[in-house]
């Protein structure tokens, strides 16, 4: 694993590209989120999410993060005007929304980050990434670079991004939005009360 120091505002153009071909390559990597240490794949490459579901010891679901708004609409449906607008109130930011998904019956959990980083890396790579905290399932979240490395320094993770402690000690809150009204799943750092007052 190659640990490198990253400035999460400004990251460095040499470094989002390394991370955007690794990522292409079918890799999973590891650095800060705008809430605690996480994992990156793309969702649509079989050999990362296999990776992935190893490094994380269960098979998901995960969290699908999105550059804009667009993106959003196009990987859900049924889901009206009035709840997009709620939506954009909390993205971007540290707010998970379910939806249900496009494909197929089942839902599915998207969250625009605010963190430039991620945003860089989103629009350069043109696709979703798959993210979730970098440990295996029932272990402390990660808060900094070290948190990772410690459990992971000889698994498949090519490359850990060092941007420092993290933002939060707390994932992001999750907000079931397939239904009526709105339920917080999970209760982390985002607030979530725009959504809470389900539109008419």
């Amino acid at each position: 694993m190659d640990v490198v120091p990253v400035d999460v505002d400004r990251p460095d153009p040499a470094v989002v590209k390394r991370v955007v071909t690794l990522l292409t390559a079918g890799e999973v990597i590891a650095g800060p989120s705008d809430t605690v240490y996480g994992f990156l794949a793309r969702p649509s490459s079989s050999r990362a999410m296999d990776t992935l579901c190893r490094l994380k010891s269960r098979p998901g679901p995960f969290i699908h993060l999105i550059p804009n708004l667009g993106v959003a609409r196009e990987l859900t449906r049924d889901v009206t005007d009035g709840i997009w607008e709620r939506v954009s109130r909390v993205w971007p930011g540290q707010v998970t929304v379910v939806l249900p998904g496009a494909r197929g019956p089942g839902s599915i959990a998207l969250r625009m980050p605010k963190l430039t980083l991620l945003l860089t890396i989103l629009e350069t790579l043109g696709e979703p990434l798959i993210s979730t905290s970098a440990n295996r399932s029932e272990d402390p979240d990660p808060l900094s670079a070290a948190d990772v490395m410690g459990p992971f320094a000889h698994e498949a993770v090519p490359l850990l991004l060092d941007g420092g402690p993290a933002v939060s000690r707390e994932p992001s809150t999750l907000v079931d939005l397939t239904g009526t009204p709105a339920r917080i799943l999970r209760q982390g750092i985002g607030n979530a009360a725009p959504l809470l007052d389900p539109p008419q």
